[in-house]
């Protein structure tokens, strides 16, 4: 029999999950190795390039950077709860159906989930995969000795079991309405079962050698070598619960040059790429045998202002910059009009999504009154002063980004129209997300503007971003007393109506306070080869179902 395992230990910690934007990757189509179809040197090979390395491979420390790096990676080795697919629909992966009150999966008041794995599921070395591996994860999110990126949701969980091999039960301390959709799937930071019978014996997790070389895993792929800096390879794992993925090899890159990329798509090196629009026009242009997938993203760019000095705690200047900048214009001409303007951090597919919504719009004139109302006048050389201080600011951002580098000289120009005096500083994508511990430049707060790539969750919950407490995206160190209540109350009610009236007083308030200049919600554009199959990029990432890519003909 299997006995009930319980623990209930208590931790408190968040972390945000953010995600990539506008960093090219690519899916490579050179073929070398052996198995699978005959081609090239005897066998089918997948390259595809990551804009970073990654800091670590065991996903329960993935770390948030604007590539989404790591969680790209986990997803080929380890699979959620259920996915979500490219047409926004739930997947059930390592559960035979999703919790909901009609299945009994969730209780009526709330603070009880159940969770059925499917029959029959493995770990790549062949052991079972079972409730006890769910719990061992579970323990090893909350345990404080352990940087995981969030606990958000999880210190809710009072009490967890198993009483089969197919069950677990987490018991809540109160309701909260985001935790089928956060819970080892899409919440702010995502996580993954692991195996109990590799990582119990090697503790302590941070240093286990698991993390540079996860080789068990329950995903498609199975981990085989990490080159630090240059690649990393994986197989197909003949365990898979879905059978054999019909790719037998993939070979992954580290190449951080987005033109690169685009040179490696175009002279059919590699089989797809995520391009800029601007890239798009320049493929189209050169007749390039390529076809198109547009994925709408869960991806929120933009400014986040730093509130929490001068000139930037005052409001009156954080709405004349948003005044300032023609956002509308940004979006049709960088963006040929394929990543639509954002007011606020809903994507516009999320239900708790409000069109009517605005931040200020793009305005000089009132621009220009709202710095003089301020106290920020012009002075002879144009640029603004305040008791004899010149209003100029630091923008950062990665140079990864072709759309964010093209978006800040836009930005630049049009502040220093106004009398701004703005100096871009480019930092790579690692140092910019990097914890404050290291330095990251987000966490220390060391900038005035920055350019910020934010992936949302599944649920419309944003205290990660917007609140007050342990809102570590929040880097604008903004605190409103009104937000952070109606955050509070929107994650306890159950009917989502009650809680679409949260988030638009939510928006409201933010679209009056400015602490983010919103840029857009991105229908990102990835370019592929045309024998490249059953590629379907989602909201979040292009490789969660990497099970079906193929390799066929067509060139």
């Amino acid at each position: 029999m299997f006995g009930v395992v319980q623990y209930t230990h208590l931790v408190r910690s968040v972390q945000p999950r953010i995600c990539g934007l506008f960093i090219s990757l690519a899916l490579g189509g050179a073929l070398a190795g052996c198995g699978g179809r005959s081609q090239s040197a005897g066998g089918v090979v997948i390259r595809f390039d990551v804009p970073a390395d990654p800091a670590n491979l065991n996903p329960l420390f993935a770390h948030a950077d604007a590539g989404n790096v790591e969680q790209q990676l986990a997803h080929l080795a380890f699979e959620p709860f259920f996915d979500i697919d490219a047409h926004g629909r739930q997947v059930p992966e390592l559960l035979s159906e999703i919790p909901t009150l009609r299945n009994g999966g969730i209780s009526r008041d709330g603070r009880t989930l159940v969770y059925h794995l499917r029959r029959s599921l493995r770990w790549s070395d062949g052991v079972p995969l079972t409730a006890r591996d769910v719990l061992f994860t579970l323990a090893a999110i909350r345990d404080p000795r352990n940087p995981v990126g969030s606990r958000a949701g999880y210190e809710l969980i009072d009490r967890a079991d198993a009483p089969t091999p197919r069950t677990v039960r987490f018991h809540l301390s109160r309701p909260w309405a985001p935790a089928v959709a956060t819970f080892f799937t899409y919440g702010t930071s995502p996580q993954y079962v692991l195996p109990e019978h590799v990582l119990s014996k090697e503790r302590p997790l941070e240093r286990a050698p698991f993390n540079a070389a996860p080789i068990v895993g329950d995903g498609p792929f199975r981990f085989v070598s990490w080159t630090r800096g240059d690649r990393l390879r994986y197989v197909a794992n003949s365990r898979y619960w879905r059978g054999v993925p019909p790719v037998p090899r993939l070979d992954i890159r580290v190449v951080p040059d987005p033109e690169t990329n685009l040179t490696l798509l175009r002279s059919g090196q590699i089989d797809f790429n995520l391009i800029a629009p601007a890239q798009q026009a320049t493929l189209q242009r050169s007749s390039a045998n390529v076809r198109y997938a547009y994925a709408a993203t869960a991806l929120i760019a933009g400014i986040a202002l730093q509130t929490a000095r001068p000139p930037l705690d005052d409001a009156r200047v954080r709405r004349a910059l948003a005044a300032s900048i023609d956002r509308d214009g940004i979006s049709r001409k960088i963006a040929f009009g394929r990543y639509p303007v954002a007011d606020s951090d809903r994507p516009r597919f999320s239900w708790a999504y409000d069109p009517s919504v605005r931040e200020p719009s793009f305005d000089p004139a009132a621009a220009d009154r709202a710095f003089d109302a301020a106290g920020w006048r012009r002075g002879a050389d144009g640029i603004r002063r305040k008791a004899g201080q010149r209003l100029a600011l630091t923008y950062v951002q990665f140079p990864e980004t072709a759309t964010g580098v093209r978006s800040a000289a836009v930005v630049q120009r049009e502040l220093y129209e106004r009398g701004v005096a703005v100096t871009i500083k480019s930092i790579s994508n690692a140092q910019l997300f990097l914890p404050a511990a290291d330095g990251g430049t987000l966490a220390t707060g060391n900038f005035d503007l920055a350019y910020v790539p934010w992936s949302m969750g599944a649920d419309p919950d944003d205290r990660f971003l917007l609140g007050c407490e342990r809102a570590v995206a929040n880097y604008m160190r903004y605190c409103n007393a009104n937000v952070q209540k109606l955050e509070d109350a929107a994650v306890i009610r159950q009917a989502r109506d009650a809680r679409k009236v949260d988030y638009r007083a939510i928006d409201n308030i933010i679209a009056r306070d400015v602490p983010i200049i919103y840029l857009f919600n991105p229908t990102y554009i990835y370019a592929y080869r045309p024998r490249l199959t059953g590629f379907a990029p989602n909201a979040f990432v292009p490789t969660w179902n990497a099970y079906a890519w193929r390799v066929g003909g067509g060139g």
